[in-house]
């Protein structure tokens, strides 16, 4: 049976640039995602409601719209369709209000690159679950190790699109799958206690991590509750934060102490205390504009 191809078209909101969000997160080297440098495409394997499994490239030809090519082995229905903009607009974050952001950055001559690339938008998963799968693989650990953790995760537990690609597994498959698994086929080492914990709670309803990209409670309140999950560490919480649009704390780990000191200090050692210092003006941006500033050298 030859493949179903259908091309949708997703409006763009001011300044926003598919590749500077893209390219301003490692999230978007980690199956079921790549990102391909020369032709500025990202390509992404998504499960919709109902089974369907899509492959879907995206690109950016106008600055108006991003154009989306879906390809999928059956007929993809209006509420499949649906459920797919839904998530790339999700993990594109189109419908994150940043022009507070921006006004901010109009005072900061030092950040104007930031709009002039338009960035700021940070590239994420579809769903919490997956960025909190994907914080806890990345902690203390090699970037290569995490690309191979994820790939085994989508292959081996997720739904296949075909022979090489699959989507992100759902929390009942790594539930399903257990602790001795995901320890052996996942080789996720100590994590793996953490994760089966976090996809069994997800699965079972006993915990429902999508709700913090809209929850009412004040940030230091949600971070008590995200730190709450086994493996969730103090970097871990941050980083989560971002990625429900919390940027009031700063994310700092060996890699950003490092990055910040070859920026800003002539590659001598930096205290936290003075990483802080230096980002406080921006309020509740100031994670955000601490990310950017250590990833402008992929963005420029």
């Amino acid at each position: 049976m030859s493949p179903e191809k259908l091309s949708l078209e997703l409006p763009c909101p001011e300044r926003f640039s598919l590749w500077s969000t893209v390219w301003s997160s490692g999230w978007a080297e980690l199956a079921p995602f790549h990102a391909d440098k020369e032709s500025r495409i990202l390509v992404g394997v998504l499960e919709p409601r109902e089974g369907q499994v899509v492959k879907v490239k995206l690109r950016q030809e106008r600055r108006e719209e991003i154009t989306a090519l879906i390809e999928s082995k059956d007929a993809v229905s209006e509420e499949q369709l649906a459920d797919v903009q839904r998530q790339i607009e999700t993990s594109l974050r189109l419908d994150e209000d940043f022009s507070t952001f921006y006004g901010l950055l109009e005072e900061e001559p030092e950040f104007h690159w930031i709009l002039d690339k338009w960035a700021g938008r940070v590239f994420r998963s579809p769903t919490v679950y997956e960025d909190v799968v994907k914080t806890i693989i990345s902690t203390n650990c090699r970037w290569v190790q995490t690309k191979a953790m994820a790939e085994r995760l989508c292959l081996k537990l997720g739904s296949r699109f075909n022979g090489s690609s699959a989507a992100f597994p759902k929390a009942e498959r790594i539930a399903e799958a257990g602790e001795a698994f995901l320890k052996e086929e996942i080789r996720a080492g100590y994590r793996a206690p953490y994760l089966a914990d976090l996809a069994t709670k997800i699965s079972s309803g006993e915990l429902d991590v999508e709700r913090w990209r809209h929850s009412p409670l004040e940030t230091d309140a949600l971070a008590a509750e995200i730190r709450g999950l086994r493996g969730v560490g103090e970097w871990s919480t941050k980083n989560i934060l971002q990625l429900v649009n919390r940027y009031e704390q700063l994310a700092i780990d060996s890699w950003v102490r490092k990055q910040f000191s070859e920026v800003h200090n002539k590659g001598d050692p930096v205290s936290d205390k003075e990483i802080e210092e230096h980002y406080e003006r921006f309020g509740r941006w100031k994670g955000l504009v601490l990310w950017l500033d250590m990833v402008k050298q992929y963005l420029v």
